[in-house]
């Protein structure tokens, strides 16, 4: 299933929402190439150590990664091919850093705050731009299923435990984000099945823009 004119589709929600996992079915169905952010036992220093170097060291090793990943897309994209990002927190980061259920990651007293919203800003403003936008939403007790399933050291974090109320957030910036840059929308009611499962229920919205 190959659009002429190319596209990039990214998924987004809350850690912990199965997107990494659905996205990779989805890869495989649509046979496209999928792009994700390195597992917790790929984690460098910069992150399995942060609370010793701080968050914006960690987000900065994350940022590394996951940039490359969007001109790699859009490369893809050019050549009038479909491309899928496990997650665009890069990309949207300008747009929630400041919302509420973030405070374990960053906040405005972090020693870092003003590099990053001006890192941010800019990532929003030249990184590829999204054309089809995947938000995973999930039910409190769902999400907590799938961070019992996954086990990373991070979520169980009673911080990170505390922060469903990004979801709130989330959907507030991917609204914004796609009325600015007319980007489709397709909002995933995700269930606690099989990637495979969810992977076919999204496949049959996205059928509408491909």
């Amino acid at each position: 299933m190959i659009d002429k004119q190319g596209k990039i589709i990214a998924a987004f929600g809350i850690p912990g929402s199965g997107k990494s996992t659905t996205t990779t079915e989805i890869g495989k169905i649509l046979r496209i190439e999928t792009f994700h952010e390195p597992e917790e036992s790929d984690w460098a220093e910069a992150v399995s150590l942060r609370e010793l170097v701080g968050n914006f060291t960690a987000l900065m090793w994350f940022r590394s990664i996951r940039v490359p990943q969007y001109f790699k897309a859009n490369e893809i994209k050019k050549k009038g091919n479909l491309a899928m990002l496990d997650s665009c927190y890069d990309k949207l980061f300008y747009l929630y850093c400041n919302k509420k259920g973030l405070e374990w990651l960053f906040t405005k007293d972090d020693l870092y705050y003003d590099e990053m919203l001006s890192i941010a800003k800019k990532d929003y403003e030249n990184l590829p731009d999204i054309d089809i936008l995947i938000f995973f939403e999930q039910s409190k007790e769902n999400w907590e299923k799938f961070l019992t399933k996954r086990n990373r050291n991070l979520d169980n974090d009673n911080a990170f435990r505390d922060s469903f109320i990004l979801q709130k957030a989330f959907i507030e910036t991917i609204k914004e984000y796609c009325k600015e840059k007319n980007c489709h929308l397709i909002v995933h009611q995700q269930s606690f099945s099989t990637p495979q499962i969810e992977a076919r229920k999204i496949i049959e919205q996205l059928k509408k823009y491909l």
